[in-house]
């Protein structure tokens, strides 16, 4: 069996007051759930360039845990040329960072 992580942003768009069955985390809390119980309300998109922390059910727990390649960081009057410069940059840190994290994560479990 092959595997790939998938980050995607998952939207609630039920604008009525009762909840469909499928609704497990309560309406506007969207999850894996509304994708595996096919629910009518959900919608979503793919999350490109994102870097994230995911809790314990793959659900990245608030916007401190993630962050996303635009707004500052990616200027809307650039070249195709230097855009693409940016997206490697950023892949190249994000790679960097996420090694870091494991590093810090085992040199810190040594001293528990």
């Amino acid at each position: 069996m092959k595997m790939r992580h998938v980050l995607l942003e998952v939207y609630c768009e039920n604008n009525t007051s009762e909840p469909p069955l499928c609704c497990k985390d309560g309406m506007g809390n969207p999850g894996y759930h509304c994708l595996a119980e096919n629910c009518p309300n959900v919608s979503y998109t793919y999350a490109p360039y994102e870097l994230a922390y995911a809790g314990e059910y793959g659900v990245v727990p608030d916007s401190n845990a993630w962050i996303g390649f635009g707004g500052d960081m990616h200027p809307i009057d650039i070249d195709d040329e230097k855009d693409a410069k940016f997206k490697e940059l950023w892949e190249r840190i994000c790679r960097q960072k996420v090694q870091e994290a494991y590093e810090e994560y085992m040199k810190q479990v040594k001293k528990i």
